[in-house]
C-alpha cells in the first residue's frame, strides 16, 4: 500500500510504502530518503540529482528488485520518503516521533541520502556519529558478505539527514554515504547538481541499491 503522510506546518508531504510482513508483521524495517533539494536562496533551479534523488533512486530500485522477485518478507518494510530535510530534519522528525508515540516495534532503518558520487578511495562509508553502532557493523558484514566493494567509516559532526531522526527516538538507525563527508560532491546545494556532474551515470549508486536489498532481505527474515 502506498500513503501520503501529510506534514502540519508545511505543504509537502512524505509518502511512505508499505509491503505488510507475512509472519511478523507488527516488526518493521524501515528504508528511504528525503525527497526535497535546494540551491542557494530564491528560485535557484535546484535539480538534487545527489542530494537527494540518487538516494530516492536507490530506493525506487530496492522496491522494484523485490517486488519482481515476488519476495514476501516475514517483517513489515515501510519505503519512506521523507519532506522537508533540507528544512531540518521536519518530515523525518515528525514521522519518527509518530512510530515512537505509536510504540512501532522497528528494527532498524536505513537513511540513503548521496549515493553517486565517488569522492573517496573505498566505495561506502558508514557515518558513526548520530547512527548505531551494532547496526553499522552489520551493514559493514552484509558489503563484505555479499558484494566486492569496499567500506569505511567517517563522521558528520552533526545531525546531518533523516536518520537522525530516528536516532533522536531511540531507534537504531545508520546512514551508508557515497564518500567520507568532506569529500562528498562538491555540487550539492546547487543548480549543478545534475547527473552530467556524475557521469551521467548512476554506477556508484548501483553499490548502494545492492547493500540495501542485503539489508531488507537479513533484517526482514
Amino acid at each position: 500500500t502506498v500513503a501520503t503522510f501529510k506534514h502540519a506546518s508545511y505543504p509537502q508531504e512524505s509518502v511512505i510504502l508499505t509491503v505488510r510482513g507475512t509472519t511478523e508483521p507488527d516488526k518493521i524495517i524501515v528504508v528511504g530518503g528525503h525527497i526535497d533539494s535546494v540551491a542557494g536562496g530564491g528560485d535557484n533551479p535546484a535539480p538534487g540529482a545527489d542530494d537527494n534523488a540518487s538516494g530516492i533512486a536507490v530506493t525506487e530500485e530496492v522496491i522494484r528488485v523485490l517486488m519482481a522477485s515476488g519476495y514476501k518478507p516475514a517483517q513489515t518494510l515501510k519505503f519512506i520518503a521523507f519532506a522537508a530535510e533540507e528544512a531540518g530534519l521536519r518530515g523525518s522528525g515528525e514521522i519518527a516521533a509518530a512510530f515512537k508515540k505509536e510504540g512501532a516495534a522497528v528494527q532498524g532503518m536505513l537513511n540513503l541520502d548521496m549515493t553517486n558520487y565517488k569522492g573517496s578511495a573505498e566505495d561506502i562509508y558508514f557515518i558513526t556519529d548520530y547512527t548505531n553502532a551494532e547496526q553499522n557493523a552489520f551493514l559493514g558484514k552484509l558489503v563484505t558478505t555479499y558484494t566486492g566493494y569496499t567500506w569505511s567509516t567517517s563522521k558528520c559532526g552533526y545531525g546531518c539527514s533523516d536518520h537522525a531522526s530516528w536516532t533522536k527516538n531511540g531507534f537504531a538507525a545508520s546512514l551508508p554515504f557515497e564518500a567520507k563527508f568532506n569529500e562528498c560532491s562538491p555540487d550539492i546545494h546547487k543548480a549543478r547538481d545534475t547527473l552530467a556532474q556524475m557521469g551521467g551515470r548512476a554506477t556508484h549508486a548501483l553499490k548502494f541499491a545492492k547493500l540495501a536489498v542485503a539489508y531488507v532481505v537479513e533484517m526482514a527474515k
